[in-house]
């Protein structure tokens, strides 16, 4: 790893990187927990072929504004530069916000992914790099650990030196993946699509109606046997609550009060049978929406 403390050296390295097209990068955060979280550590790869972290810089900028204003300026708001990051939102709030300009979030980009194609039981940078890549086992155990105390011990910086490693090796997957969901439909083959369709229709209705049916039983013993959890089940309960009103009551209490309510009200079919001739007497605004159904022919 490159650990900079020195502010001369810390500048030098950032306007160094400034000319690079992509930089894979995270934080640690001081007091994240408090209402007064301070920016500790900013990471940043910019070799791709580095899997060590030895090439990983760490940008110590715990009290130092002014380094940060810095990166923000010559890296975050430069549009020629990709940045990546993982949970992108929470990263931002440290480094430019809405200034920020070209970047990539891989926590983003992994929503963008079906689960059967990517199935993980969370898309944290651990659950991903350990499903997409030869990194396994991660330990985060530093990652709650005290990022406001200096010095920094070795195991926080072996820690944060890896993150952008394991980042760079989730974005290239997850770009394939992405770039793979939605092919041009007008060459997509019909007849492949058609037959895998067929192959998994079965299955899924098979599986669809078991689980159905073996929530409900679940949800009804739990209640009976008053458990609110088992195994890996819990069980929530809430009130949903309707508030309903006449019609008529409701036109007429708005009329008596003389209150403006800025609404649309959808006509159901029955609605409109009741109202027949009497609706060309009102403004009405009529939505056609095209809905497009795929059904399975009875077979021979």
């Amino acid at each position: 790893m490159l650990y900079l403390t020195d502010e001369t050296e810390i500048k030098e390295i950032i306007l160094e990187l400034s000319e690079v097209d992509i930089l894979w990068l995270d934080t640690e955060v001081a007091d994240y927990q408090t209402k007064n979280p301070r920016l500790s550590l900013i990471q940043m790869l910019a070799n791709p072929d580095n899997l060590d972290g030895s090439r990983t810089y760490l940008l110590d900028v715990l009290n130092k504004p002014e380094l940060r204003d810095f990166f923000i300026t010559n890296i975050m708001e430069n549009s020629d530069i990709t940045k990546v990051f993982h949970n992108a939102q929470y990263d931002l709030r440290f480094l430019g916000e809405t200034q920020a300009k070209q970047v990539v979030c891989t926590l983003e980009l992994a929503k963008k992914i079906p689960y059967y194609l990517l199935p993980v039981s969370s898309r944290s940078l651990k659950s991903l790099t350990e499903y997409l890549t030869n990194f396994k086992q991660l330990n985060k155990e530093e990652q709650k650990s005290d990022w406001g105390r200096r010095p920094l011990t070795p195991k926080q910086l072996a820690y944060a030196q890896m993150d952008c490693i394991y980042l760079r090796e989730i974005y290239y997957k997850l770009r394939d993946l992405v770039a793979n969901l939605e092919p041009d439909p007008l060459n997509d083959n019909l007849e492949l699509l058609a037959q895998r369709y067929q192959e998994i229709e079965e299955q899924w209705q098979l599986l669809d109606s078991e689980i159905n049916h073996l929530k409900e039983r679940l949800k009804k013993a739990m209640v009976i046997q008053n458990k609110d959890q088992v195994q890996c089940l819990k069980l929530s309960s809430y009130e949903r609550k309707v508030v309903k009103a006449n019609l008529q009551e409701l036109v007429k209490l708005v009329n008596n009060k003389g209150l403006e309510l800025d609404l649309m009200i959808t006509l159901t079919k029955a609605m409109q049978t009741q109202l027949g001739q009497n609706l060309a007497e009102i403004n009405v605004e009529i939505e056609t929406t095209k809905v497009l159904a795929l059904r399975t022919r009875n077979r021979e």
